[in-house]
């Protein structure tokens, strides 16, 4: 249900995957996870959370 929504929010699957993997990839060089609890989350588990509740997002590019 979580990934549904992660889609749709992030408008594709594609897009979704970038956005997890940049956090994903942050959450394993130390920084800290947004979310107050974490009790066993992968940090795959973090960042899908994080997406879906807003604590991170995108920015669409402009092209000129």
């Amino acid at each position: 249900m979580e990934l549904l929504r992660a889609v749709e929010k992030a408008g594709s699957s594609s897009r979704l995957i970038n956005i997890l993997s940049r956090r994903i990839r942050q959450l394993h060089h130390g920084a800290r996870p947004l979310l107050e609890k974490i009790d066993r989350m992968s940090p795959t588990d973090i960042a899908l959370r994080e997406f879906v509740e807003g604590k991170i997002g995108f920015r669409e590019r402009v092209e000129e």
